[in-house]
């Protein structure tokens, strides 16, 4: 199998290395050029409410300005942020979703699979996140750089290194786990009215 590093370019460079020095120009100039994506990436999992995706955000930027060093330079900088920023925001929507539930006094009942519409009432968007983010490593990943992120194929061969055959196959796989997984919880799984 072959392996893709990625080649910085001098910016890049000079960015990561200031980050991890504590620079602060290299770190306005990282929030300058990348914040924008990973805002984008955090208003995407909050469903567009601001104060929440700047609330993920600020989260998100602290945690890659203190985990700078773990940069291993095999994907692009942009690839790195990127994944770090939807990591962050997968833990933010389990993290919402036990919220709920821990301060939710309703009573639990059964779906209705008879219900035509029942899908979009009970399967949250936190609940979605938390089953793509128990698919395998390399399926999520698949699954997430192609629906999430709206990846070309191409890149996603160059950032997982895999042939396109695989990318294609970790994609189909991913979405029948997926689809296995809402199956599963709309017929048979307890929820929160």
């Amino acid at each position: 199998m072959l392996t893709f590093v990625y080649c910085m370019t001098e910016e890049e460079k000079k960015i990561v290395k200031g980050c991890i020095a504590g620079d602060t120009n290299s770190q306005k100039q990282l929030y300058q050029q990348y914040g924008p994506m990973i805002l984008g990436v955090c208003r995407m999992y909050t469903n567009n409410d601001e104060a929440e995706a700047e609330d993920l955000f600020h989260d998100t930027f602290i945690f890659i300005l203190t985990h700078f060093q773990k940069y291993t330079h095999i994907s692009s900088l942009a690839g790195w942020l990127r994944t770090i920023a939807v990591n962050k925001a997968i833990d933010y929507c389990r993290a919402k979703q036990r919220s709920i539930i821990e301060t939710s006094n309703q009573p639990i009942e059964k779906a209705d699979p008879s219900s035509t519409n029942h899908a979009n009432e009970i399967l949250t968007m936190a609940q979605l996140m938390t089953y793509i983010n128990e698919l395998p490593h390399k399926y999520r990943d698949a699954f997430c750089y192609n629906i999430l992120e709206g990846r070309s194929q191409t890149e996603i061969e160059e950032l997982m290194g895999e042939t396109a055959t695989n990318v294609r196959t970790l994609i189909s796989r991913a979405k029948k786990m997926l689809r296995e997984k809402i199956q599963h919880y709309l017929n048979h799984e307890e929820f929160i009215l």
